[in-house]
């Protein structure tokens, strides 16, 4: 069987393919979607009593569903992290090359900053954020199907928790630290009240502020929860507020749209 990451990358095409949004796939099995973003992201895996269904409306195989699509197939297309390095080298280059003043230069770090909701200029000149940046790319192109050696990114990524990260999407063991219900409920009903699509938010893990794009060297408890193809919100919680992002496809256009302190 294929790692949960594969399974949910499969799920989550063929649940594009066929023009469905995960509460259009969640109403059709009578789950939530919240549970559909779960497989995706590779949390979790659809219970065997639902997989037979699941197949039928993805018409594709529960067989292919267990191992991914066959994605392994993909795996001889490896990631050259020093071609991604030389590719921020370039744009970090842009201003000699171009001028700080042209509309080359200017369009083009512009174009990242907002779809990024970064300052690319400062996030390039920090080695914290570089790295973070550096991460972002891996996990893109895991999530297009391409392998990279654990090696790799142990000697490229020094962060733990940005390496914790990217083995989520390699499919290898991972340490993440999590925040369940159990632990805290006080807490998560306050998150669960805040937004209808929280009602059934129970699991937060731990990221690096820079990840996403919030303090350096602060941890946050954080989730996400996918609306629709176009439409994902993003939670993190600190020690004293939570805060409620919106964003759209692959990340981009960021935005926060509420706060509020922790009771």
């Amino acid at each position: 069987m294929a790692s949960n990451i594969q399974i949910g990358q499969y799920i989550q095409r063929m649940r594009k393919e066929k023009g469905l949004s995960q509460k259009a796939l969640a109403d059709k099995l009578n789950i939530s979607f919240q549970a559909i973003s779960k497989w995706e992201t590779g949390e979790s895996l659809p219970d065997i009593s639902i997989l037979l269904e699941l197949s039928n409306i993805l018409e594709t195989t529960t067989d292919k569903i267990l191992s991914g699509g066959y994605l392994v197939i993909r795996k001889t297309q490896f990631i050259n992290i020093e071609n991604i390095i030389e590719g921020f080298k370039a744009l970090e280059n842009l201003r000699h090359y171009f001028g700080e003043k042209s509309t080359f230069y200017l369009g083009a770090i512009e174009g990242i900053n907002q779809k990024m909701n970064i300052d690319f200029e400062q996030y390039i000149k920090n080695d914290r954020y570089k790295e973070t940046m550096l991460s972002e790319v891996i996990i893109q192109y895991l999530m297009n199907g391409y392998h990279i050696e654990r090696k790799d990114i142990e000697y490229y990524i020094k962060s733990d928790k940005l390496r914790n990260i990217i083995y989520k999407y390699t499919g290898d063991e991972v340490t993440m630290n999590r925040l369940v219900y159990q632990d805290n409920q006080k807490l998560f009903n306050q998150i669960r009240s805040i937004k209808q699509e929280f009602k059934d938010v129970d699991t937060l893990s731990e990221l690096p502020g820079e990840y996403i794009r919030m303090m350096q060297d602060k941890y946050y408890w954080c989730t996400q929860i996918e609306v629709s193809e176009n439409l994902c919100y993003g939670i993190a919680v600190d020690e004293s507020k939570i805060y409620v992002f919106s964003y759209g496809k692959d990340g981009v256009d960021n935005q926060l749209i509420h706060e509020e302190s922790r009771i």
